[in-house]
Parts: structure tokens; C-alpha cells; sequence
């Protein structure tokens, strides 16, 4: 499963790597994504059961319960339910066909 998020991907994967660091989170959200210009930051609802780990700036996503994927400023992009499991963060790239480079996607 494939979640698309702004420029953020969220990828159910089987297990977390081996090494990975927990990261501590705190509040109400982790910033998973943060924006360039409006401050609408892509972020990832903390509730019990979700915890957070990164791998050579990798973020990785294990919740037991449901959680959101949302924009601080409402109604930006729509949230989305992140079911229970392991999820790989990471962001999409696009290609720019006249410097003939890959980028990554900012929101």
C-alpha cells in the first residue's frame, strides 16, 4: 500500500530495517514534511501506539493504531487514515526535462 501526501510518500513495508534510531516525538504531530514557502507543514498525527525511527535519513512509521497524515493549515491537502503497521516516509520525485534531472517534489 501507497499513500501520497503532498510531496510525501508513506510505503507499507514488512518490517523496519535493522539499526534504525528511535526518534523521539513529541505534542501533537510529527513534521514529516516540511513546507518551503507557507509554513503548511505535512505532518503525521501522534497518538498512543504510533512511534517514529530514521535510518541514514530515512523515517520510518510503526503505528498500532490508526493515525492521520494531514497539512497544518486545513483543508490544503485532505487527510488520510494510515492504517496500523510499518511505513517507510519518504518524498516523490519528478523529473526536469531541461536540466535532465531528477528532483524532488516541494509543495
Amino acid at each position: 500500500m501507497v499513500i501520497l501526501h503532498g510531496e510525501t510518500i508513506i510505503t507499507k513495508i514488512n518490517s523496519l530495517p535493522k539499526d534504525v534510531i528511535g526518534k523521539k516525538a513529541s505534542g501533537k504531530y510529527q513534521i514529516i514534511a516540511e513546507s518551503e514557502q507557507s509554513g503548511n507543514h505535512h505532518v503525521i498525527d501522534l497518538v498512543d501506539g504510533v512511534e517514529f525511527y530514521e535510518k541514514d535519513g530515512t523515517l520510518y512509521l510503526k503505528n498500532e493504531k490508526e493515525t492521520q497524515v494531514r497539512c497544518v493549515v486545513n483543508n490544503r491537502h485532505d487527510s488520510v487514515t494510515i492504517e496500523p503497521g510499518i511505513w517507510e516516509i519518504d518524498f516523490q520525485q519528478e523529473y526536469d526535462y531541461l536540466t535532465e534531472q531528477k528532483q524532488r517534489v516541494s509543495d
